[in-house]
């Protein structure tokens, strides 16, 4: 007879594995700031532009593929051989640092291995929470690795700008290596699954990629499941990536009103999130949608209303997105067939590697032919439309993880 479950809160194998969700995603901002940084110093901001694009596009390229290896093999495996890749890379730049000097050279190289590791260690980590709790739990799992990633964002670049004038890009790097040995660490010591996962039996690798993506366009309630969580990214970023800053300086409120619009997202969001791990939801799918109505109604705000309305809309997405965001991840973990869940997140993963930046492009283009109203609700009505969209499907907005 197995041992009961110990509660969420006090399970070390969930709690070490967001907590090395969270060490990992730190390491990733310090580097992303070392870099960018001294690519810029190095060769200015069209080298800086592209080191950063090499981090990217290996990831886009290789992220579905690194789902099908998951499906096939162990998860745990996958991210422990991921994070000890990337710890000889960064311990071989270091010794490139040590004989030599920086170089755009180096910079590539790093992106180049980053953007590869995270294309298989990414897919890894979505799917080893089934294996580590029952389906019913895993939107509060997904909570909880929220949390983790939150506090991350927000500490991880002003630590890395702080590594990086302090002691350079050598400081930055070993900084992160120390972030990817107690990630590795906490991995072997803790993190264990409790049961089996059924694995991919495809004739291949590649055939086992075509029959992911197969599965996720002709399984309805995981495809609508995931075009909600590309729309929580796709429509909603360019509006505080791109929209909150336009409006800052075309209305003269400055950089701090900027700082301060950008801050209460964050703030909002770890609120939302902390309320979803502490709530168990019968129907996560249905709360999520309705709290996303609230957010593409704030995206339209962002556009045209005083320095008072976009606060009240910034907290508005952030508080939305904190409670929509682990109810739809972890909706999407417990509904998706045992062998297809590493493939299912590479989809997604994909989704916001290959649409973020265009649609953030898309929304410069359009504010500067016509507004930034006028491209905040193309975004927000777009948004709106796809949440009626989901909410329209009865299977989805009625999924019951576990029932």
């Amino acid at each position: 007879m197995s041992a009961p479950l110990p509660r969420l809160g006090r399970d070390l194998r969930v709690l070490g594995w967001a907590f090395g969700q969270g060490v990992s995603e730190a390491g990733d901002q310090i580097l992303a700031v070392a870099l960018v940084f001294t690519a810029a110093q190095l060769a200015g901001p069209a080298v800086a532009g592209a080191v950063v694009a090499c981090a990217f596009l290996p990831k886009a390229a290789l992220t579905l593929l690194g789902g099908a290896v998951v499906d096939r093999t162990d998860a745990r495996r996958v991210m422990l051989g991921s994070d000890l890749a990337q710890l000889l890379v960064l311990l071989a730049a270091l010794t490139v640092l040590a004989v030599g000097a920086e170089s755009v050279g180096l910079l590539v190289a790093l992106a180049l291995a980053y953007g590869v590791a995270s294309a298989f260690y990414d897919p890894a980590s979505f799917a080893l929470p089934r294996q580590l709790r029952p389906v019913e739990d895993l939107t509060r799992v997904a909570g909880i690795r929220q949390l983790t990633l939150r506090a991350a964002t927000i500490g991880g670049p002003p630590l890395g700008g702080l590594l990086v004038a302090g002691f350079g890009l050598a400081g930055a790097l070993t900084a992160d290596a120390v972030t990817f040995a107690v990630v590795g660490l906490v991995l072997l010591l803790l993190v264990r699954p409790r049961w089996p996962r059924k694995r991919a039996t495809g004739g291949s690798v590649l055939g086992d990629l075509r029959g992911g993506l197969a599965y996720t366009w002709s399984t309805s309630r995981v495809r609508d499941l995931v075009l909600a969580l590309a729309g929580l990214n796709v429509f909603i970023a360019p509006v505080t990536a791109v929209g909150l800053a336009l409006r800052s300086t075309g209305e003269g409120w400055g950089a701090p009103a900027l700082g301060v619009l950008l801050g209460s997202i964050g703030a909002a969001a770890l609120a939302g999130t902390l309320v979803m791990v502490r709530w168990r939801v019968a129907r996560p799918v249905l709360v999520a949608l309705l709290a996303l109505l609230g957010q593409a109604m704030a995206a339209f705000a962002v556009g045209f209303a005083p320095f008072a309305g976009v606060l009240a809309a910034t907290i508005v997405i952030g508080l939305t997105a904190g409670v929509a965001s682990p109810l739809l991840a972890g909706a999407l973990q417990a509904t998706v067939d045992d062998a297809y869940v590493a493939r299912v997140g590479s989809v997604t993963s994909l989704a916001d590697a290959a649409l973020i930046p265009a649609s953030v492009a898309g929304f410069g283009v359009l504010a500067g032919a016509t507004s930034v109203a006028a491209a905040c609700a193309v975004c927000g009505a777009g948004f709106l439309l796809q949440v009626l969209y989901s909410l329209s499907r009865r299977q989805v907005r009625k999924l019951r993880p576990g029932a």
